[in-house]
């Protein structure tokens, strides 16, 4: 049992990890709404889109704060870093939401609930190095985290 702790243990403390476990309570928050929201509006032409940004309202507020705080461990300004984190969060949505989902919902016919979880994995990767690299990115003078 001291094993299986002590390996929970090592693996919360790798920041991938955490970024991981982050996203997936983002995702499972933002896909809930999008799909609930998207059902309330029925056959409404723009359903998705309008469902999409109730969805990242709230899902990226509560990304943001996980990420901030347990994450990458951020004791910096918190409206400094909202602002950087907002813009990055747009810049995804915009790419997610209007190029990747509406290419895979119009174009090729998949339903929202296949094509949501497709593009939310293309950007994953992206999301996690520019929030790492510029976003939360540790002073000069404080010690690297462990990896």
């Amino acid at each position: 049992m001291k094993n299986i702790k002590a390996l929970i243990k090592k693996a919360l403390s790798l920041q991938p990890i955490r970024y991981g476990i982050s996203s997936v309570i983002a995702f499972v928050i933002d896909y809930t709404i999008l799909l609930i929201v998207e059902w309330l509006l029925g056959d409404f032409s723009l359903a998705m889109e309008v469902a999409a940004v109730a969805a990242f309202c709230v899902s990226s507020q509560v990304n943001f704060h996980i990420n901030r705080r347990w994450v990458f461990r951020s004791e910096k300004s918190v409206w400094a870093e909202m602002g950087e984190y907002y813009v990055l969060a747009a810049v995804s949505f915009t790419i997610k939401t209007f190029v990747l989902m509406e290419v895979m919902t119009r174009v090729l016919l998949f339903p929202t609930w296949l094509a949501k979880p497709i593009a939310e994995v293309i950007m994953f990767v992206i999301n996690f190095a520019v929030q790492k690299l510029l976003i939360f990115r540790k002073k000069k003078t404080e010690p690297p985290e462990e990896k």
